[in-house]
């Protein structure tokens, strides 16, 4: 029994390697796809590779000399064959480069990229012909190749071809890379040769240019000799077929990663293989059933291996291979890799090819047996899931993710999240919570939800505010945008998404089984996504049509709600009327939780396909979608009374407003621990905490703090309460003793904003309101996103201060002209914002431009324009950070909390700041009123002469009057600061964790327009000061994440060009401020 067990073994063994030494085309290969055809008349072009490539680790270049055969399946006669060269992409004048520029990124290339040299042809030839001359043809990243002679049906060609690839640093992330690995350099050989484009029925040649996102190639046979100096660990795609001269026991032995588990990350590696300039060894790889072939090397890369026997009888040697460095953290790597092949071979099919490989190459990218890989367990693991789920979706089912990324993409999302809750049995990320070491983390971190933080909540964020993407659409035509913007990431989350929801229609065991049919039926093949349709549909025997149309050839939602709960005609009967606000139809699973605890579940078809579950009621249908049949009553029985209606036990369905969902418990209330809190899109979140604060005038302040929002997206808000205790108040310097019972009682704060896309697009609607330290104010406005980094706000806001006496909170008490009980005034306005930011390499900024009007019940009368242009660019290792100020004003009655003031901010600008509205944070010597000398106070705002804070800047008329330019209603500045904060740094690095630190030079100039006195208007002298300073930024509060930076400031402004008669013009002087001056 035992020997004969043994030969079985050794036979699976066997049929393992030999399926990566038989011959691709042959019927020993089942695999092969005329072997196994996904229908009559499918046909599939095939290749077969023979590279040779040096690559030198001195110049950075691969040599290689390339053999291709290509068969001619299709029933086309071919006149020309197209190579797609990759590495082009990055250079100039790319059809890349272009796309950068048009979303504002400038990049910039190595020496090589610099002179375009990417993937060079050396010499092409045809093998039986080399006498002929092929006539050629560049377009950046794709070659065409004329052939002299047509190449027929059932016929093949093969062709010589020597070529080159540089390897670069140029700015755009690229998956061809190299970088230093201490003092060695480490190589990921990515599309890195000539690579013939594929035919196929669907679109004849694939010529998509390369713009840095997906691939698609030919099944076929890859044999390819790797030559790279004698150091270097080598691990690739294939079989390696003379691993017993380049990894002997004795050296792998040495190169086990469990010899490194207690080493340091990062800490120096040993040298194993020393480096001897010039001696190399090539390594010799097999694959077939692959349509690409990929490499990493290191000479720090250090092994493990185990293996995982299928159930097709293919024994799966499943490889890590880390850094070893980094070897701490990659202990689980090999037996993690074993856990994914064995679970998605199980659930999906079997995973066809001998080994797999998980690498630790600084990266997150899949080729056919080799993931390119990063991090440590656990945070790697959903990484890894997702990079060797791949292998399904991208290797076996070699779909055209250039032109539709969902396939691959979008069904290895989907992988990722089964895989992390199959094999870690969890529906969280306990994983990386159980990691948190600081018990107040660790008990105030929530275990984020799996499914929902990698595809709900990010495709409904979306989708509540109508900004998700069509599926059905070619990887690069998301608007244009680079990398998962324009709305890409939908790919991901959307598909994803989708088959959770056909899930929840077909049933679990249902589904299961048609996903393992599209699996097996297109392994080493080429599906579409009507294919994909097409496999589920005719395996189900169900029309899905309706769903597969709506899911991916729209952008519409699914939106249901329970509208009413009534009790019926009869005992004990109730009905239940649910209505479809979305426009996308689904059956409705749906629970009724009784009074007496007992759960009734039911389930109302949508079609005429009923899924199956014993456990649930079978209800009518409802067929309808849009304006047909928005609601339907079910008829119930639940003798003990209903306490609870909940649509989708299951939590699958995408609705993307579940706060209708449930009759009851929409609502869950958490305590606000300042742990960044987690969205859901399950339930409405409030958290409430206490809340503490003090100000000079109302002593400290009890209260409590709630918010909430859903998504983040819908009903956002925020308020507080506190009770004014008048204990420790500020003393007799701040104000005196009979002022300090005319302090207020009561002070809250709220805000509200919420999401309005459905009847405007990008647009939110919010409203503010305060009764905060003797300021009452009302605001509501609407903010919208528009194209190309612009926005617009446009907004109503009203305030006032109820009594004179609560002036007293202010830090200037005379800046403050509205009063309520003087003379019922209120300061009312409409404001208009727009706003543009931009991005470039070394230079970024925002302009704002702002019109205000006083409104119609404004007890004031005026109007400004201002504009303001904040930028940063970069020098050498220099910020140069830029203000340029001006704003024009008119009318003949300005508040003073509304004035421009030459020095800095003013009250009405300072009322949202909690350390500047009130005071008692800054020592009252230093601010009350403007006077004869500077002060030590600034704020940043207005025209932000920081050398004049406090100064009420003395100017005579032409009449010889003596008149202030502190404050005025027009102006102009320039404002500059030159940062060091590259240079001059915090060096340790907790210290780092916590705190950064900025020191810069600075110079402000400007001009006031502002009433003389003699009641003319007129321009000031122009003024400037200078000085150096610095900015300490508290960057974290210990654990508690929510807690925002705080930036103290303190600048020496020792220049001014007109000082105070008691002052001289340079001199030692100093301001204190919060947050940078601009």
């Amino acid at each position: 029994m035992r020997a004969a067990l043994l030969l079985i073994l050794a036979s699976f063994c066997a049929l393992s390697v030999s399926a990566q030494t038989a011959e691709y085309r042959s019927a020993l290969n089942k695999m092969y796809w005329k072997n196994k055809l996904p229908y009559l008349g499918y046909w599939q072009q095939d290749v077969h590779y023979k590279i040779d490539a040096n690559i030198d680790e001195t110049t950075d270049i691969i040599t290689g000399s390339e053999t291709l055969v290509y068969y001619n399946n299709s029933p086309d006669t071919l006149h020309e064959l197209f190579f797609h060269l990759y590495q082009n992409a990055f250079q100039p004048e790319s059809y890349l480069h272009y796309l950068q520029e048009a979303n504002g990124v400038n990049p910039t290339y190595g020496k090589y990229e610099a002179s375009k040299q990417g993937i060079t042809i050396e010499k092409i030839q045809i093998s039986d012909n080399p006498a002929i001359e092929l006539k050629t043809e560049v377009d950046n990243t794709i070659l065409k190749v004329k052939l002299p002679t047509d190449l027929l049906p059932n016929d093949s060609i093969k062709l010589n071809i020597n070529f080159r690839t540089f390897y670069e640093r140029g700015s755009t992330r690229r998956r061809m890379k190299m970088y230093d690995a201490w003092g060695f350099k480490h190589y990921n050989g990515c599309q890195w040769y000539p690579k013939v484009c594929v035919y196929d029925a669907y679109s004849g040649w694939n010529t998509d240019q390369h713009l840095n996102r997906e691939f698609y190639g030919n099944f076929g046979t890859f044999e390819v000799a790797l030559t790279f100096a004698s150091n270097y660990i080598v691990e690739a795609t294939g079989v390696l077929l003379n691993e017993s001269e380049m990894l002997p026991d004795s050296l792998k032995q040495k190169l086990q990663i469990s010899n490194f588990k207690n080493k340091k990350w990062n800490e120096t590696p040993s040298v194993i293989i020393p480096y001897k300039k010039g001696e190399t060894k090539t390594w010799k790889y097999r694959a077939i059933n692959v349509h690409d072939f990929a490499f990493t090397a290191d000479p720090t890369y250090r092994i493990a291996d185990t293996s995982i026997l299928l159930s097709n009888g293919n024994k799966v040697q499943c490889v890590a291979i880390a850094q070893e460095p980094h070897c701490s953290g990659w202990q689980n790597a090999a037996s993690y890799c074993a856990k994914i092949i064995g679970t998605f071979s199980r659930d999906f099919g079997n995973y066809e090819y001998p080994k797999m490989v998980v690498a630790d190459a600084a990266d997150g990218m899949e080729y056919p047996m080799l993931t390119l890989d990063g991090g440590s367990d656990p945070g790697y693991r959903g990484l890894l899931v997702h990079e060797v789920g791949h292998n399904w979706f991208y290797g076996m089912l070699g779909n055209n993710e250039t032109y539709r990324p969902i396939l691959d993409e979008g069904f290895t999302q989907f992988l990722t999240i089964w895989g992390l809750e199959k094999i870690d049995n969890t529906d969280t990320t306990i994983y990386e919570w159980n990691k948190i070491k600081n018990r107040y983390l660790r008990h105030f971190t929530e275990p984020q939800n799996i499914r929902d933080r990698n595809a709900y909540l990010s495709y409904l964020s979306d989708a509540l505010r109508y900004n998700d993407e069509q599926l059905n659409t070619h990887s690069d035509h998301f608007h244009g945008a680079l990398g998962q913007g324009g709305g890409y990431k939908h790919v991901y989350v959307k598909t994803a998404t989708m088959l959770y929801n056909l899930q929840y229609v077909l049933g679990d065991s249902l589904f299961l089984a048609a996903m393992q049919h599209y699996v097996n039926t297109w392994k080493m093949a080429h599906p579409y996504p009507n294919d994909f349709r097409n496999a589920i549909i005719r395996f189900t025997k169900q029309d899905l049509n309706w769903f597969f149309d709506e899911w991916m050839e729209t952008t519409q939602n699914i939106d249901y709600k329970i509208k009413l709960v009534k009790k019926g005609d009869i005992t004990n009967e109730y009905k239940i009327t649910f209505k479809r606000k979305g426009r996308m139809q689904m059956p409705i699973d749906f629970s009724v939780k009784a009074k007496n605890g007992k759960t009734y579940n039911y389930y109302i078809p949508n079609t005429w396909f009923e899924k199956k579950d014993t456990s649930t009621t079978v209800l009518p249908r409802w067929i309808g979608w849009d304006k047909l049949k928005p609601t339907y009553t079910a008829t119930v029985n639940i003798p003990s009374g209903i306490k609870n209606v909940i649509i989708d036990p299951s939590e699958r369905l995408a609705d993307i407003n579940m706060l209708d969902n449930r009759l009851r418990g929409n609502v869950e209330f958490r305590f606000d621990s300042r742990i960044f809190p987690l969205s859901s899109w399950k339930k409405y979140r409030i958290w409430m905490r206490p809340d503490i604060w003090w100000n000079a005038y109302d002593g400290f302040k009890l209260g409590i703090h709630l918010h909430g929002n859903y998504m983040n997206v819908k009903h956002n808000f925020a308020f507080s309460a506190w009770v004014n205790t008048h204990l420790a108040q500020g003393g007799e310097k701040f104000f005196p003793q009979s002022q300090k019972t005319k302090a207020g009682w009561f002070s809250y704060r709220f805000d509200y904003s919420t999401a309005i896309d459905k009847l405007m697009k990008d647009a939110t609607f919010y409203f503010s309101s305060r009764w905060l330290d003797g300021y009452e104010m009302y605001r509501t406005g609407i903010q919208k996103q528009l194209p190309k980094n612009f926005s617009l706000d446009v907004n109503l806001k009203a305030f006032t201060r109820n009594r004179l006496a609560w002036r007293n909170y202010l830090i200037y008490k005379d800046e403050w002209s509205t009063i309520w009980d003087n003379n019922k005034s209120f300061n009312a306005s409409i404001n208009i914002t727009a706003n543009f930011r931009y991005y470039k390499p070394k230079s970024s900024g925002e302009i704002r431009a702002t019109l205000r009007s006083a409104t119609l019940f404004n007890s004031f009368n005026y109007h400004y324009l201002e504009v303001e242009h904040t930028n940063t660019t970069v020098l050498w290792r220099l910020d140069f950070r830029n203000r340029f100020y001006g704003r024009i004003g008119t009318g003949n009655n300005l508040p003073n909390e509304s004035a421009l003031y030459f020095s800095g901010a003013n009250a009405e600008e300072m009322m949202e700041n909690k350390y500047v509205r009130a005071q008692g944070f800054f020592p009252p010597q230093w601010i009350g009123s403007y006077g004869t000398q500077t002060n030590h106070f600034h704020y940043g705002g207005g025209l932000n002469l920081r050398g004049y804070s406090g100064y009420l800047i003395p100017e005579k008329d032409n009449s010889g009057k003596i008149g202030f330019a502190y404050r005025g209603n027009s102006g102009w500045a320039v404002n500059t600061e030159l940062d060091f904060a590259k240079i001059v740094q915090i060096k340790k690095n907790k210290l780092k964790e916590w705190f950064s630190l900025s020191t810069y030079l600075f110079a402000d100039a400007g001009m006031m327009y502002y009433t003389n006195a003699s009641g003319e208007n007129q321009f000031s002298q122009l003024r400037a000061d200078a000085g150096v300073g610095a900015a300490l930024t508290i960057k974290k509060w210990g654990v508690l994440q929510g807690v925002k930076p705080l930036t103290l400031r303190f600048d020496i402004p020792f220049y001014l060009s007109h000082a105070p008669a008691t002052e001289n013009n340079v001199q030692w002087r100093f301001v204190v401020g919060i947050n940078r001056a601009f």
